[in-house]
C-alpha cells in the first residue's frame, strides 16, 4: 500500500509544480500585453485551469504524504529531520500554494474584470506581479523540500 501513497505522491508533486512553472512561465510571457480585452480573457482561464490542477494535485500530496507518515509506524522512536521538514514545511508549502494561490488568483480576476469595463489599457499591473511571485514562491518552497527530503539531511 506503501508504494501506492508514494506513486499518488510523486504525480501529484509533478502535476502541481509543472502546472505552476507552466502558468508562471505563460503569464511572465503574456504581461507586457495584457491591455487587451483576449489576453485578459486567456489570463481568467488560466486562473481558472490552476484551480482545476494545481489545488487538486497539492491536496493530494498533503493526502498522500500523511498516509506515507502513518504507515511508516515509527511509534515512541524519534522520525528523522528530512521527515519532520517533509511533515512541517512540506505542509506548510501545500497550504501556502492553496490559500495564497486562490486569494491572489480572484484579486487577479477582479482587477482585469475592472480594467475590462473601464476600457483602460493599465499594461503594468502589480496584481499580475503578485500573483507570479506567490506562483514563484510555492515552486521554490516545494523545491526546497524536495532537495531536503532527497539528500536525507
Amino acid at each position: 500500500m506503501f508504494k501506492f501513497w508514494l506513486f499518488l505522491h510523486f504525480t501529484g508533486i509533478s502535476i502541481w509544480v509543472g502546472s505552476l512553472l507552466a502558468v508562471t512561465f505563460i503569464l511572465l510571457t503574456m504581461k507586457k500585453y495584457l491591455g487587451s480585452k483576449e489576453l485578459s480573457t486567456i489570463v481568467k482561464k488560466i486562473t481558472r485551469i490552476v484551480n482545476i490542477l494545481v489545488h487538486p494535485s497539492a491536496f493530494f500530496v498533503l493526502v498522500s504524504g500523511v498516509f506515507m507518515i502513518i504507515s511508516m509506524n515509527y511509534g515512541d522512536n524519534p522520525k528523522p529531520f528530512y521527515l519532520n521538514f517533509m511533515e512541517r514545511f512540506g505542509g506548510s508549502t501545500i497550504l501556502f500554494s492553496i490559500i495564497l494561490i486562490s486569494i491572489f488568483g480572484r484579486r487577479l480576476v477582479k482587477k482585469l474584470n475592472i480594467l475590462e469595463k473601464d476600457g483602460s489599457e493599465n499594461k503594468q499591473s502589480s496584481t499580475i506581479n503578485s500573483y507570479i511571485t506567490i506562483l514563484l514562491a510555492s515552486v521554490v518552497f516545494v523545491f526546497a523540500t524536495i532537495f531536503v527530503v532527497s539528500f536525507r539531511f
